[in-house]
């Protein structure tokens, strides 16, 4: 995707302050412009013409040419005769439609045109997070969906530790400071030193997840600073019909030394407890529009009330590299696919099938249940 894309916003403003004013008293002044035909469901490879009408008259002996650009020509491009403009959808995504008029640049008009995304039947999902995001997304989760015949390929933007404010900070610098961990064909790859905005141009990402650092997950004064402008800055960089999502994390083990788990008085339901409810704030709060949920966290703390117990952690916060990794993958696969996990085929060789059914039933009850735990002592 190309860069003007990714920052077309700010294009637009940079343009329309350039344009040349009219003085006061000018023989355009109470001229406007109006556009038709601005298309809906474009396609890559379609053509639509738009055309522009005047209100108002220059005063006589002034003539009106119209000029037409557009700012992402990589999506939309256009060839334009006087009041008339064919444009040409090249690939997904979005394009501003600007024309004026050249005897007075700041009489315009503009429009917004989204080219629709054609697939290839692959789906394509991007974690910005950290730890927790390496435990959720770079194991397993792309067999589960392999084992549903779906392709898909799986992105990370791993920081360890990284809070939203920090992915904040690397939004507005443009900060070289991720590792990009990606997964095609059942191979990871890691390159360091990427950009966020890299990333995100890499592919035409459909699912895009977010998330708050474990220790400070539950607390929503972290949240609204931050999160408002990673939201922004990913919708801004990716298609128009991009599915956002919020990546709900787990509690500490209850023997956890963490640093942070004094937060919640060192006790696991009251953590668990609070990170639960800023997803719910969150998920609810419509300045967000966070369009999917995936509740890891809950589906860890679904499987701690099994026979597996308090077992989910390998050193007391990330979880334990076979069936606790499984548990969380099995989350995403279902909150992105709208399938149940329970009975997908795949497991890995280390989880056992008491393990493997423990793990499909607490994703799949966290993915119906996402704030409240599943009691599956049952099992």
């Amino acid at each position: 995707m190309a860069k003007l894309h990714s920052i077309f916003n700010i294009f637009l403003a940079v343009v329309l302050s350039s344009l040349i004013a009219c003085t006061k008293g000018s023989p355009y002044e109470g001229v406007s412009l109006t556009l038709s035909g601005v298309p809906e469901n474009f396609m890559a490879g379609q053509s639509a013409v738009m055309t522009v009408s005047m209100h108002g008259v220059p005063e006589t002996g002034h003539s009106s040419t119209y000029r037409w650009m557009s700012l992402n020509p990589t999506v939309v491009s256009l060839a334009y005769d006087g009041d008339r403009a064919e444009l040409h959808a090249l690939k997904g995504g979005r394009a501003v439609i600007i024309v004026y008029l050249e005897e007075c640049e700041t009489v315009t008009a503009r429009a917004t045109v989204d080219v629709v995304y054609e697939g290839d039947g692959t789906i394509r999902i991007l974690a910005i997070g950290n730890s927790f995001s390496q435990d959720a997304v770079e194991q397993y989760l792309y067999e589960l969906f392999q084992a549903d015949g779906q392709k898909v390929i799986i992105g990370n933007m791993y920081i360890g530790g990284c809070t939203l404010e920090r992915h904040c900070g690397n939004v507005n610098e443009d900060k070289a400071a991720y590792e990009y961990r990606k997964v095609v064909g059942g191979s990871k790859t890691n390159r360091t030193g990427v950009k966020l905005s890299e990333a995100l141009e890499d592919e035409e990402w459909d699912y895009v997840s977010i998330q708050q650092a474990s220790g400070v997950s539950g607390m929503m004064e972290t949240i609204t600073p931050y999160l408002p402008v990673v939201l922004n800055y990913v919708r801004s960089m990716s298609r128009p019909d991009v599915k956002l999502m919020w990546h709900s994390t787990w509690a500490y083990s209850t023997t956890s030394d963490h640093a942070e788990f004094p937060n919640y008085g060192k006790d696991q339901m009251t953590m668990y407890n609070a990170i639960a409810d800023v997803s719910k704030k969150i998920m609810e709060n419509a300045l967000y529009s966070i369009d999917i949920l995936v509740p890891s966290g809950t589906a860890v703390q679904n499987g701690r009330t099994s026979s597996l117990g308090d077992t989910f952690n390998r050193d007391g916060y990330h979880l334990e590299t076979t069936f606790g990794r499984y548990t969380a993958a099995c989350t995403w696969y279902e909150a992105i696919s709208g399938k149940s996990v329970v009975g997908n085929s795949y497991a890995p060789p280390t989880v056992d099938s008491v393990k493997r059914d423990i793990a499909q039933n607490a994703a799949h009850n966290a993915v119906q249940c996402p704030y409240a735990v599943t009691d599956m002592s049952v099992w």
